[in-house]
């Protein structure tokens, strides 16, 4: 099959538009042994093409914005990546080194199915003002206990505290909500302020909000959607910074493997500050607090990167392998380590964040890092 009937197959693939015929013509060419060094070449020369300094490696498709809506898959429309679906649904070869030896079978990838790691899902630990530790995932739901005027509602991968009346008492009690690597969770507050806790983070807050102000205190990473109340503020705080909120739809991403706190703003007003530094964010704005207390605003942030996780992707954009190691890390809930010395490329793209690990793995060997699996631990090589 000459090149240009292969491109055209594989672009139809791509978009879904083969035919019965076409695509029995494309698996033949894949299931023949002989093809593979065509194969190689002719995706190497699509990345080749795609750029070396940010190699993008799929289409980033426009967000969903609505909470935990399903999201399709996301459509391949590169023939290269269309190759690489192929070759990861058939369980077949993908990308062997070349051997020079007619006959051989290819070298699979690292990860193997028997071996692959299966992503996040919907699992936190809720601990009570008593202590009691209770566990949560996808599956459990009802009403879950009562702490003082609230009662706890809990539906497949969301916990809801349900105040019915203002409250008549001073003493605070609180809850904390925390999410292990390889989980995450949805919590409605008692005052209707809605929170997505990603993986690795936690959140304590009042089972009541009583006084002048609101006030939670975060771990990690999480995206808020706060109510409105403008008499009573609502406050974040995280490490030794604080984010004031009237009412407002914000992302923070303050993991402490991370170089800076990042506070992301999509609708509304906040107040990011520590000690002499602070900084009001308008819509499209993030901010950038290092440890060291020094802050630097990004006006036009990627606002859809910040909240792609929420929306069930995993995004990186001009990233280099750690930084993409470590949301690997948090969500697939592995060790990774590095053997040798790892190229300092950079990527774009997105992925589900329902797929395995594997498939990911498979996309980033294109630019020849390569990985093993030794039970959870993941083993970066060049």
């Amino acid at each position: 099959m000459n090149n240009t009937r292969l491109r055209y197959l594989l672009s139809q693939y791509a978009g879904k538009t083969i035919t019965q015929a076409e695509e029995s013509e494309l698996s033949d060419f894949l299931n023949a042994a002989d093809n593979q060094t065509q194969l190689e070449l002719l995706i190497e020369e699509a990345w080749i093409k795609s750029g070396e300094e940010d190699e993008s490696i799929f289409p980033s498709p426009q967000l969903n914005q609505e909470p935990l809506r399903p999201l399709r898959p996301v459509r391949w429309l590169r023939w290269a990546a269309a190759v690489l679906l192929l070759v990861a649904g058939a369980g077949a070869w993908m990308l062997a080194k070349r051997t020079g030896n007619a006959g051989k079978e290819p070298t699979p990838v690292a990860v193997s199915t028997k071996k692959d790691v299966r992503p996040g899902g919907s699992k936190a630990m809720l601990t009570l003002a008593n202590g009691k530790e209770i566990t949560l995932d996808s599956t459990l739901k009802g009403t879950l206990a009562r702490q003082g005027e609230a009662n706890l509602h809990v539906s497949p991968g969301m916990l809801k505290y349900d105040q019915n009346r203002q409250s008549s008492t001073n003493t605070i009690a609180y809850n904390i909500l925390k999410t292990p690597k390889g989980g995450q969770y949805q919590l409605e507050l008692p005052d209707g302020s809605k929170v997505w806790l990603n993986a690795a983070s936690s959140l304590k807050f009042p089972t009541a909000f009583v006084g002048k102000e609101r006030r939670v205190e975060l771990n990690g990473e999480a995206y808020f959607e706060v109510a409105r109340n403008a008499s009573q503020p609502f406050f974040v705080s995280v490490n030794k910074a604080s984010i004031a909120v009237l009412g407002t739809s914000f992302n923070v991403m303050a993991y402490a493997d991370e170089a800076a706190m990042r506070t992301t703003l999509l609708d509304g007003a906040v107040k990011v500050s520590q000690a002499s530094s602070s900084s009001l964010l308008k819509p499209g704005e993030q901010s950038l607090l290092e440890p060291n207390g020094r802050m630097e605003v990004i006006e036009k942030a990627d606002v859809n990167l910040a909240v792609a996780w929420k929306n069930g992707l995993t995004s990186f954009k001009s990233a280099d392998i750690k930084t993409i190691m470590r949301q690997v890390e948090r969500w697939y809930d592995v060790e990774v380590v590095y053997n040798g010395t790892i190229p300092s490329r950079r990527f774009t793209g997105d992925i589900p964040r329902d797929a395995n690990l594997s498939e990911l793995l498979r996309l980033l060997e294109i630019s020849r890092i390569h990985f093993k699996m030794e039970q959870r631990k993941l083993i970066v090589m060049p």
